[in-house]
């Protein structure tokens, strides 16, 4: 459990540099194409995804392992390794005093924390997850009544079994509900003057799998509950998919069309708070700023597209690989293990034997050292 918490904590951290960069890259790219923030959200979920990455000289991160499992198990004094050194001469000082092995001492105290420390993580995200699954359930219970919109046999939407989109009662706005075969449901009291516009937005998420990736969003979500930046990303994240499907909407609407349609946002705005985990939903994100936007409107020219592409292509470049292996070698300080700190009648401190990144055998940890009086010198190794 430790040493996937760890792991899991290095990637995490890992990925804070860009979802720090996607937060300050939608400022400079605030009239480009909304599609260009969610590629920069697809970054940082690679990072926080994937636990791989290539070396390159090109790489922004400062560091891809900030905590090493081999030093919370052995080090007498544990450091990190943020690849920032202000960060790094501030905080391992304090980290090594504090959790130094005292003498005598068989592991650790940063061991025994970060194990307390995983078994909470994994009660998180289990909790995360069954949140979830309720929701799910609960919405599966309330639309378990619901009727096609479009009769049987209507070339719109063929059969009642493999309709799209479904007219329910006990539903306040419309979302889409499903993975394999998602459907659209509307509240049954929908205006007839709003239906087409709130049937298109879904049907551009529909194309769009917006609701996989929200699901996907989610997922790394109850994983990296612990990471507060995570969380931001996440309800950015969710803005930004909205906003973009609003501009495939209605990017050939004239000003007409976008009235019409923001006064469709307003008729099916969610006047409630905001759901941590729900589908895809045409009224649910920001209703104000979403009208905003659609009225303030404008094609993007071709040098905004083309500075939203470089912009998106050199964060790949920059956050989805490593820094090189040197760098990270030198900056990481060598690691002993001293037998003096784990019992006070010894020979002189020595050090461990093998290799920094090579994990030392049990029995020469846990084992007392050979006494200068004793008969037998290996007697102690063979207790």
């Amino acid at each position: 459990m430790e040493v996937i918490f760890v792991n899991l904590l290095n990637m995490s951290l890992t990925a804070v540099w860009p979802i720090l960069a996607s937060l300050l890259l939608r400022i400079f790219l605030k009239r480009a194409p909304k599609w260009s923030s969610c590629v920069l959200w697809g970054i940082a979920a690679l990072r926080l995804i994937c636990p791989f990455a290539l070396n390159s000289p090109l790489s922004l991160i400062p560091s891809a392992k900030v905590l090493d499992i081999h030093a919370v198990q052995y080090a007498p004094n544990p450091t990190i390794h943020t690849g920032v050194p202000v960060l790094d001469r501030t905080l391992n000082p304090a980290i090594s005093e504090a959790f130094a092995p005292s003498p005598g001492a068989s592991v650790n105290p940063l061991y025994v924390w970060i194990f307390i420390a995983g078994m909470i993580w994994a009660v998180g995200a289990v909790l995360m997850l069954c949140y979830a699954l309720f929701h799910y359930l609960r919405l599966k219970s309330m639309v378990r009544e619901a009727l096609p919109l479009f009769p049987m046999n209507d070339g719109r939407s063929g059969t009642n079994k493999n309709a799209t989109v479904w007219l329910c009662d006990a539903v306040s706005s419309p979302f889409i509900l499903g993975f394999i075969k998602p459907r659209i449901y509307l509240p049954s009291g929908i205006e007839e003057e709003v239906l087409p516009y709130v049937v298109t937005h879904e049907e551009a998420h529909l194309q769009r799998k917006d609701h996989l990736w929200k699901l996907l969003g989610y997922f790394l979500l109850a994983v990296h509950w612990f990471n507060p930046l995570v969380w931001a990303a996440y309800f950015v994240f969710c803005r930004d998919m909205e906003l973009s499907c609003d501009e495939k909407v209605i990017r050939d609407y004239d000003l007409t069309g976008k009235k019409a349609y923001a006064n469709a946002l307003v008729s099916c705005g969610i006047q409630r708070k905001v759901v941590l985990i729900c589908p895809p939903a045409f009224g649910a994100i920001d209703v104000k700023k979403r009208v905003d936007a659609v009225l303030k409107y404008k094609k993007p020219e071709i040098q905004l597209v083309v500075t939203a592409v470089v912009l998106c292509a050199a964060a790949a470049v920059c956050f989805l690989t490593n820094p090189p292996v040197s760098k990270i070698t030198e900056a990481v300080p060598e690691m002993t293990v001293s037998y003096a700190a784990r019992s006070p009648n010894t020979h002189p401190a020595r050090s461990c034997p093998y290799e920094p990144h090579t994990r030392c055998p049990r029995f020469l940890l846990h084992s007392p050292p050979c006494s200068r009086s004793a008969a037998d010198p290996l007697r102690p190794f063979l207790r």
